[in-house]
């Protein structure tokens, strides 16, 4: 196996050991896997085996296999379509997430476009120059209420809502503006059911580039109204770097943290934030009664996915 199925794996087998779930511990016709595509730069060769078939050939499922695309948002988009699969009753459990290695051929083309900093990044900052890419796999457990309570799993957090959208008029290197990265998340809203002023923050996909910091901030704003100054405002891509197809699901591992440990994480990078944009900005760890929180992941070309997490 390659650099980025090996990290899938061994992210895959921590999400199945943290889950509780063992050999023999449901019907592996009802186990399924959603795997997000890794970022490839333009005319680099497509994966052979996606990850999620590796995944699942080492896991010994049964179940469905599904493939998202949507460059850096296919990781939080392969989340969204577990939970599609839980909601059509055509699995138990599913594991969902992304792996994303850093090979020479995508460094290259993030230095070319433009995307890569040239120091560190700093989201939502008025210096902000471009995002650090990282290399990182996450994956998450995504289990029918039902199925989870009849094995005693301890349920860290519930998917209430769902958004995922697709912009056209996106070009195929470039993020959606403020409009369509909002449309996401208030369809996530929507599909929820909650009012803006129930979300209580924000993990944003902001990680250094002008044009997604901006689409991120202005679309909160368009999205929320007032209570944008009141919900509070993160992201891990300033601590962390830029995951690219992992990097939703990342930020999804870290909100389902925040949920569970009541406590808020700060931006990384951030020190003169720009005054226009006026959000509620995590600037330190602090406790924090938490019950629920957004993620949003932008990806080159259109693809937009925002989900609600509700405490249980």
């Amino acid at each position: 196996m390659d650099r980025g199925s090996l990290m899938a794996v061994d992210a895959a087998l921590q999400a199945i050991e943290a889950a509780g779930l063992a050999a023999g511990a449901l019907d592996a016709r009802r186990f399924a896997l959603a795997d997000g595509l890794p970022y490839r730069a333009p005319g680099q060769p497509t994966l052979f085996v996606p990850y999620g078939h590796a995944i699942a050939r080492v896991l010994q499922t049964r179940g469905p296999v599904v493939t998202e695309g949507g460059a850096e948002a296919s990781g939080l988009a392969a989340v969204a379509a577990a939970a599609r699969l839980i909601a059509r009753n055509e699995a138990d459990v599913v594991l969902a997430g992304a792996s994303q290695a850093l090979q020479r051929p995508v460094l290259d083309h993030l230095r070319a476009q433009g995307f890569a900093a040239r120091s560190a990044a700093k989201p939502f900052d008025v210096s902000h120059a471009g995002m650090v890419p990282a290399e990182a796999a996450a994956y998450v457990v995504v289990e029918s209420a039902a199925h989870a309570r009849g094995r005693g799993a301890t349920i860290r957090a519930r998917i209430a809502g769902i958004g995922h959208v697709f912009d056209p008029s996106a070009e195929p290197l470039a993020t959606s503006g403020p409009a369509e990265s909002g449309r996401a998340m208030q369809a996530a809203l929507g599909d929820a059911g909650y009012l803006q002023n129930q979300v209580d923050l924000h993990f944003s996909c902001a990680d250094g580039r002008e044009a997604v910091d901006d689409a991120e901030g202005y679309g909160a704003k368009r999205t929320f109204g007032r209570h944008a100054y009141y919900a509070g405002v993160t992201t891990v891509a300033g601590t962390l770097g830029h995951a690219l197809a992992a990097s939703g699901a990342l930020s999804l591992a870290f909100a389902v943290e925040a949920l569970a440990r009541q406590e808020v994480f700060p931006v990384g990078g951030l020190d003169a934030p720009d005054r226009e944009m006026d959000l509620a900005f995590v600037r330190e760890s602090r406790a924090e009664k938490l019950d629920c929180v957004l993620v949003t992941s932008l990806g080159l070309g259109g693809a937009n996915v925002s989900l609600v997490l509700a405490r249980e």
